[in-house]
């Protein structure tokens, strides 16, 4: 995903500028050595805004429910203040690009999403992605129209799945008959609570980090310039405070670079953190599977009642059409009711994989970051060290009578 660029309507619903972004699909290719050749020419190349990437998402995790999807960027707080503006910022799309660059690289290699056909219709289809999907159609009216219907149809239907806090009894509340699932409701129920309390502090400190970082060099800089300031009239005392400003540039300089490494190896946390949202939206999946299997087999029950109770006395009153009619629906219900069970079952089997495939990453990842994370930790506090003992032996050859510093 690169390329931005700015698109300004004209007409009265044309609405705010917005940028759109190319998105290029591109071939794997290996040679006989099974090595990745060289560049290949792109497979296609369409244009999207963000509101399709969100639509994009919408539909696969319907297309696919129980599925965990990878985080979507999210919208800057500044996006509001910026489309009501005639120009918006060429840095903020280059970073929004970025972003989605590594969500769209994310969604083509999960094992579920990338094999959906609404991903390869967002990435292939030529024209407007509004042809298609209505919700993000270049007509206002038709978006409105749309949007109104879906929102009616998601308030309907997703009751239970309001995203509250995992755990057992919402599960078992939905009509969870599965033990392995109310297990791994209950388990990742008590992760997420700790990953959603716990990741929000470690970037916290990892700001801090920087900031002390920018803050210590800022005063480095600034005792810097008062030395050289009083150098001109009190040498002897300028000598102390260009020591002591090289060592707090110095010490500025590798807590910011610490920051930096810190904020790097920390993303594998920010990410399962992000994550998490998702994996309850894949636990509301089962939970409206479950709600629908529920429903579909109470009416499918009701069906078979009703035939059973009106049977004899219509095959004695002779209204056999009435009596086919009845077993036709009983029959066309119980069929959807057993459809509806298979869909559980399948979202409880996806749910339970992609559970197993974020697990596996998670450890994968968080233990490769927290080996960088002690290294960096390690090493930046040796130089810190080194930098400021430095400036004690400096103090020590620039003032060898100081009491201070001779007795240390």
């Amino acid at each position: 995903v690169n390329d931005p660029m700015l698109i300004q309507g004209s007409g009265l619903f044309a609405g705010p500028p917005h940028w759109t972004y190319l998105v290029t699909l591109h071939s794997k290719r290996q040679n006989n050595n099974n090595q990745q050749s060289g560049p290949q020419p792109p497979l296609s190349a369409v244009r999207r805004r963000f509101r399709h990437f969100v639509a994009l998402e919408d539909r696969i995790r319907t297309s696919v429910p129980g599925a965990i999807l990878p985080p979507r960027p999210d919208k800057h707080p500044a996006r509001a203040i910026e489309e009501a503006t005639a120009r918006q910022s060429a840095d903020f799309a280059q970073q929004r690009a970025q972003e989605l660059s590594v969500y769209m690289n994310a969604l083509v290699h999960h094992p579920h999403a990338g094999m959906s056909p609404e991903l390869k219709l967002f990435l292939t289809l030529q024209d407007h992605i509004g042809t298609a999907w209505p919700e993000v159609s270049s007509s206002a009216f038709t978006r409105m129209t749309a949007v109104g219907t879906a929102t009616v149809e998601k308030l309907t239907e997703s009751v239970d799945g309001v995203l509250s806090e995992l755990g057992t009894a919402q599960q078992v509340a939905a009509g969870e008959d599965s033990a392995e699932v109310l297990a791994l409701a209950a388990y990742e129920g008590r992760r997420i609570g700790a990953v959603s309390s716990s990741v929000p502090k470690v970037e916290g400190a990892v700001g801090l980090i920087r900031d002390r970082g920018d803050r210590l060099g800022a005063t480095g800089l600034e005792t810097s310039k008062l030395a050289k300031d009083v150098a001109w009239c009190d040498r002897d005392l300028a000598a102390p405070m260009e020591i002591l400003a090289s060592a707090m540039l110095r010490g500025g300089r590798r807590t910011k670079r610490l920051g930096l490494e810190l904020g790097a190896a920390v993303d594998p946390f920010v990410v399962q953190y992000r994550t998490c949202k998702y994996e309850q939206m894949a636990f509301a999946d089962r939970r409206l599977a479950l709600k629908r299997r529920t429903e579909a087999r109470t009416k499918a029950d009701g069906r078979a009642a009703k035939l059973m109770m009106n049977q004899t006395s219509m095959q004695s009153m002779g209204r056999l059409g009435t009596l086919e009619r009845l077993e036709t629906e009983a029959a066309m219900y119980d069929e959807m009711a057993t459809e509806a069970a298979r869909e559980a079952e399948i979202v409880a089997t996806r749910l339970q994989e992609e559970v197993g495939r974020i697990g596996a990453i998670r450890m994968r990842e968080w233990d490769s970051s927290m080996k960088v994370i002690a290294s960096g930790m390690k090493e930046a506090c040796a130089e810190n060290a080194a930098i400021w003992e430095s400036a004690l032996e400096a103090f020590k050859r620039e003032f060898p009578d100081c009491p201070e510093t001779g007795g240390v």
